[in-house]
């Protein structure tokens, strides 16, 4: 698999059915839990605000959120651990919106939801960690670069993307399991079409280098994706 092959995926499609998308997003927070990104997340924010002292609060911004599984995670692990964190979440979807509001009133998450297009706008106001989650494949190299910078810009401390790795055996991986933790026909297309779509290591690297970034750490994450920890502006 040398070269991306960006295909629209299904759920990128505004004239989507609402109820269509609501199952393929349920699909996507099965598949979540299986990678464990959640459970990444927390730990990337725990290592990266060492030396924070306890009893400061530490802010998040969740970009392209979509039913926000990742925020209301976070805000979960936070509260038990005693961590005082202030969540935000935007999406360019309203329907994902709906769904991660219900979700998170469902589930006592305090998460402000932001509609907003990362793509086309900058991010408003500062956050300690600007984070994403397997959105970045979605885009070109040109879209992905303006992401990243924007991110930066919107980063006191850290900027973390969790986001797949291009392989035939990712491929393979993602395939079988979305069949497995899914019966929507939209996730099955997605899934594989993602692992096509996505970045190799050195290829992201060079992104993130044309984005700004010279302070970072990037590796691999089993299954299937890889973790890019880079500092924000205010840390330069």
């Amino acid at each position: 698999m040398k070269h991306r092959q960006l295909v629209p995926e299904l759920m990128d499609d505004p004239e989507l059915d609402p109820l269509e998308h609501q199952a393929a997003l349920n699909g996507l927070k099965r598949l979540n839990a299986w990678t464990g990104n959640p459970q990444l997340a927390w730990k990337l924010l725990r290592d990266n605000s060492a030396g924070v002292p306890e009893n400061q609060q530490l802010s998040i911004l969740d970009v392209a959120t979509g039913s926000a599984d990742l925020p209301i995670a976070l805000s979960r692990f936070g509260a038990g651990a005693g961590v005082d964190l202030t969540i935000s979440a935007s999406d360019v979807s309203p329907t994902a919106l709906e769904v991660a509001r219900r979700q998170a009133q469902d589930q006592g998450a305090d998460i402000k939801l932001i509609e907003h297009d990362v793509v086309q706008q900058d991010i408003a106001g500062k956050f300690d960690f600007v984070m994403c989650s397997q959105f970045l494949h979605h885009l070109t190299e040109a879209e992905v670069i303006n992401v990243l910078r924007r991110m930066r810009s919107a980063a006191r401390r850290r900027v973390i993307v969790i986001d797949l790795l291009r392989s035939w055996a990712n491929y393979y991986q993602v395939w079988l399991a979305t069949r497995l933790l899914s019966r929507s026909p939209i996730v099955h297309f997605d899934g594989p079409q993602s692992i096509r779509a996505a970045f190799t290591l050195p290829e992201f690297e060079r992104l993130a280098i044309e984005a700004g970034f010279r302070d970072y750490k990037l590796s691999f994450r089993w299954p299937c994706r890889f973790v890019f920890c880079g500092s924000g502006d205010d840390c330069l």
